[in-house]
């Protein structure tokens, strides 16, 4: 899928507090099957960037497009790209609805028109991917789970739905160093099929494994875009917005 992002502009606030310009005239795109990394200092906007480009937030102004798809403007042809993309949250509690693990699998496939036969392979093949295969019960409620397995549950629904576009908020917050791995595995192979993949992350180490480029945001608008390898590598720009360079990185140079 390709995501194209035209003059975005994007201010927050509400009755009670003044509004704030997050971002002002940006425009990008990441092209089908690019894994981009989005970074940036807390409050940077890294998260808001992430649900502007995935269409789960209206702009205040410009357009989204997903496949050449305005979201937003088109609301018939946006219905059904929209079920080609895929979330997780940076709460992963937060975007579960069903009161039991396999429920959640149940509906998402089925809402996309997964066969039931091949719903029930594609849960269990993405539970063991996760690293949750035979450890979670179906009926276990999802919202019992531990931050860590709260996580690869979100990861392993993802991977179930095979989507064009995956959209990621902090994949590696409170997974341990095998939790990560599997997460890395999990969107490599997305990747490998073609999905495009979009990164919100603090955790620059996992970005330098798996993206192709990286987006450094601030307040108002990007400070930088280009090759992972390139953005990955320079210091001073990373030293501005909070980053030492990654170890893989450092090791190379």
């Amino acid at each position: 899928m390709n995501i194209e992002a035209e003059h975005l502009r994007y201010a927050a606030g509400g009755k009670f507090r003044p509004s704030r310009e997050i971002f002002r005239d940006v425009s990008l795109r990441i092209a089908h099957g690019e894994c981009a990394g989005v970074i940036g200092r807390e409050g940077s906007g890294k998260t808001t960037l992430l649900n502007l480009l995935g269409g789960l937030v209206a702009p205040s102004g410009g357009r989204v497009l997903l496949d050449g798809v305005d979201v937003w403007n088109d609301a018939r042809a946006a219905g059904d790209v929209r079920l080609r993309t895929a979330f997780t949250f940076q709460f992963p509690e937060e975007q579960f609805l069903s009161p039991e693990v396999g429920e959640e699998f149940t509906s998402l496939l089925r809402l996309r028109g997964v066969p039931e036969r091949e719903a029930e392979e594609r849960r269990r093949l993405s539970l063991v991917e996760a690293g949750l295969g035979g450890s979670i019960d179906d009926r276990r409620s999802p919202f019992s789970l531990s931050l860590g397995e709260s996580r690869r549950l979100a990861l392993a629904l993802v991977a179930s739905l095979r989507p064009a576009a995956a959209f990621l908020d902090e994949p590696t917050s409170g997974l341990d160093a095998s939790g990560a791995a599997c997460a890395g595995r999990i969107l490599a192979s997305l990747i490998a099929c073609g999905c495009t993949v979009v990164i919100a992350t603090h955790d620059i180490e996992f970005l330098a494994g798996l993206a192709t480029s990286v987006i450094v945001v601030e307040e108002g608008g990007i400070a930088a875009r280009g090759d992972a390898g390139l953005v990955l590598a320079d210091a001073p720009l990373l030293a501005a917005h909070g980053y030492a360079l990654p170890a893989v990185r450092r090791t190379r140079r």
